[in-house]
Formats: C-alpha cells, structure tokens, sequence
C-alpha cells in the first residue's frame, strides 16, 4: 500500500488511489465488498452471453440509478417483475 506520513493526514481520495497499483485498489474493492460498502460486482462476461442478453443486460444496466427519474407506474411494474424472483 502507498505510504503516508502523520504530516500527510489530511489525504485526498483521489490522492489516495493515484499512489495506489492496479493490486492494490483491487485488496482496497475486496474490503468494500467485504465490510458490505459496496456490492459483488457481477462477473459474467459479455463473451458468454448470447447477443439477445448482452442486450437485455444492457438496457439493465442503463436502469441502474435511475429510480428517482422513473414513473411511478415504470417503477411500480420494475417491482412487480423484481418480486416473481
């Protein structure tokens, strides 16, 4: 991990990752993960989907965050399909 003196408390993020290598910043995801910060990111890749779910997992991702920008009936049937699972 970088190395930061007690000078150095006042650290920026970005600071912070930039001193950080590629295997670093992945030990730093596992922690977020583990201390429930941040969800597993799914690790299917595109090269074993067909091209009819590459585009469905597409149009998903384009929904991700987007629930306060949603009617209250797209969401209410979002729910709905979420609930049959």
């Amino acid at each position: 991990m970088p190395t930061f003196y007690a000078e150095d408390i006042n650290i920026d993020v970005n600071e912070f990752l930039s001193s950080c290598n590629s295997g670093e910043i992945q030990e730093l995801i596992e922690a977020l993960i583990h201390d429930g910060h941040i969800e597993k990111p799914r690790e299917k890749s595109n090269e074993k989907m067909s091209a009819g779910e590459q585009i469905f997992e597409h149009k998903l991702s384009k929904l991700h965050g987007m629930w306060n920008r949603l009617s209250k009936e797209d969401e209410e049937t979002i729910v709905k399909i979420a609930d049959k699972f």
